[in-house]
């Protein structure tokens, strides 16, 4: 029944066009973003499935030596694919760096601030407190965006730049709250240590919500190079039948990504799970909003983090998308 279903999946999607799978197995590199984790598990339950190979490809997964790298290895045609972040796209555009999001990988943010002390429920609460940041650029204008929201401004916070140890500082109580850690990540860990930390994810504390994730292609190679259009096409299919048996399946999802990265099994058992339920936006698995990432390019052009503004439709496509998301 199983496989009925996932055959099925891919129909629908019409990554089994008899074309495709008429000669040998095309070969597709995948970067993904950082090393795997259940962010990854619609693209890993895909691999174990065998919905890749079904729809005539042969994948490759990796994982970055530079977090930096993603990006460039798929604009420069050294990687077929990546995973990479919204924004990246936006500033890899305005770098003239030939790539596009084809299907939303995590389509929410995850960033969120967060603490543990009682006495901060929400974003007004941090009045005269301590806030730790990493430091990036994009800490500050989602902090200020924040602040304003709860009628508060920088000035009536402490802000420290403790780098990416956001969690040390935080449990260490050398900041009363943090910013840049993910609700499905650090929020696991701290529930683990029995606390209860307040969560909020950046998007309820006035930033435009975002694709937290996504799939990224070469946006020459996809106007030029109809087999390179193919493989994406198909392997974008094959990635949301994999992410949606995902969803259908938690159990078998948490098997596969058990496999696959060293994380804690008890991390797991819970971090899979939460994920696995914020992996579908209003119109289901992997579709991009345009109308919502043209919001998110003002947001980062009114914040000055764009120089200029882009167009969504320059960073952004859904062409390789199912009708039900555009």
């Amino acid at each position: 029944m199983r496989r009925t279903i996932l055959i099925a999946a891919l129909a629908g999607l019409s990554v089994l066009a008899s074309s495709a799978l008429a000669g040998p197995a095309q070969r597709v590199t995948l970067t993904l973003d950082w090393t795997p984790n259940p962010d990854h598990v619609g693209i890993y339950d895909a691999q174990a499935t065998g919905l890749f190979a079904r729809a005539g490809l042969d994948v490759t997964i990796r994982s970055p030596s530079d977090p930096t790298a993603p990006l460039k290895l798929v604009g420069v045609g050294r990687s077929d694919l990546a995973v990479s972040y919204e924004q990246e796209l936006f500033f890899a555009a305005a770098k003239h760096l030939p790539v596009v999001a084809v299907a939303a990988v995590v389509p929410q943010p995850l960033n969120s601030f967060m603490a543990i002390d009682r006495s901060i429920r929400s974003l007004r609460d941090l009045d005269g407190k301590t806030v730790g940041i990493s430091g990036v650029p994009s800490d500050y204008a989602t902090l200020d965006t924040a602040l304003h929201q709860a009628g508060l401004a920088r000035s009536q916070v402490k802000i420290v730049t403790v780098g990416y140890n956001l969690l040390p500082a935080l449990l260490a109580r050398r900041v009363d709250a943090v910013l840049g850690v993910y609700r499905n990540v650090e929020g696991i860990q701290l529930q683990l240590r029995g606390l209860h930390p307040t969560i909020i994810p950046v998007d309820r504390a006035g930033v435009p919500s975002y694709d937290e994730l996504v799939l990224v292609a070469n946006k020459t190679r996809l106007h030029d190079d109809p087999l390179y259009r193919s493989n994406v096409r198909r392997f974008v299919g094959a990635f949301l039948a994999g992410t949606t048996d995902a969803r259908r399946h938690p159990g078998s999802a948490l098997a596969v990504m058990s496999k696959v990265t060293a994380s804690e099994p008890t991390f797991l058992a819970r971090a899979v799970p939460a994920t696995l339920r914020l992996l579908a936006g209003p119109s289901g698995v992997g579709c991009l909003s345009l109308d919502a990432w043209q919001r998110f390019g003002v947001w980062l052009h009114t914040t000055k983090l764009l120089k200029q503004p882009v167009a969504a439709a320059a960073v952004a496509t859904t062409s390789f998308l199912p009708s039900r998301c555009r």
